[in-house]
């Protein structure tokens, strides 16, 4: 039997909406590499399926990294590769490329696809997720400064965003004595997080996981997300969108 090892996401931004749609789902495995089409993938009429796994209906299986995805890693030969695996908070030599993907976004700019790393719910309903502030393009010079103040393990302060016009789920984070808008949460992450604070508010807290002033604003900022939702409780990622449409068929 198969052990799923560690697990990512794909999204794809529809071009006229900009609607951001859970499409994919890759997997590693101690035999290799799984890729699943998920629901989202159908969701939008402008989705065209990636070259070599062209039938949604599959599960696709290989012994090495498709390339879709291995095209999104960074080269170990490039110098940078070290400083980008320390900006990742991963050490390198104990990092999986699944890992790699999840973790960084796998952001190219040819392209509207980005990754993201599913959160992990234990049975008791808690939850630990590490993740990469986002919008911090956005934000003026004092806010610039103000997350190079920012101490490792300081908590921030979630404040949900119902009247952003980009997005009615965002989440806002800021930083206290002094206060300050410091980013936002991801979108895969928004949604869900702003239905737990209406639930058990008290129960879900970010801390600062590191400040990388040398890094690209993309990862500049890293958190961890900790919490409880309850072992029966919502927890993340179980809309209809993130669920593989068959798992059965397997494509070679």
């Amino acid at each position: 039997m198969m052990t799923m090892n560690k697990s990512a996401y794909l999204a794809w931004q529809a071009p006229k909406s900009r609607e951001w749609h859970v499409v994919g789902l890759l997997s590693e495995t101690d035999e290799g590499y799984l890729f699943a089409y998920t629901n989202g993938a159908k969701a939008s009429e402008k989705f065209i399926p990636f070259s070599g796994m062209e039938n949604m209906d599959s599960l696709y299986r290989s012994e090495e990294l498709f390339p879709l995805f291995h095209n999104r890693l960074l080269s170990k030969k490039r110098p940078e590769y070290p400083k980008f695996i320390e900006w990742m908070g991963l050490i390198e030599g104990e990092v999986s490329p699944v890992s790699i993907l999840g973790r960084s976004g796998a952001i190219r700019g040819t392209d509207k696809l980005q990754m993201f790393s599913r959160v992990e719910v234990q049975q008791d309903g808690s939850f630990e997720h590490i993740f990469f502030a986002h919008g911090l393009s956005y934000f003026n010079e004092m806010a610039s400064e103000r997350v190079s103040q920012l101490q490792v393990g300081e908590r921030l302060f979630l404040c949900p965003d119902p009247q952003n016009e980009y997005d009615c789920n965002a989440v806002l984070m800021r930083a206290d004595k002094p206060k300050e808008a410091v980013g936002y949460l991801p979108r895969f992450l928004a949604k869900d997080i702003v239905d737990l604070l209406k639930e058990s508010p008290d129960n879900i807290q970010v801390f600062v996981e590191s400040v990388s002033d040398e890094a690209p604003l993309n990862y500049r900022l890293q958190c961890r997300l900790v919490g409880c939702g309850g072992a029966n409780e919502k927890t993340f990622m179980t809309g209809d969108e993130y669920r593989p449409i068959v798992v059965s068929k397997v494509t070679n």
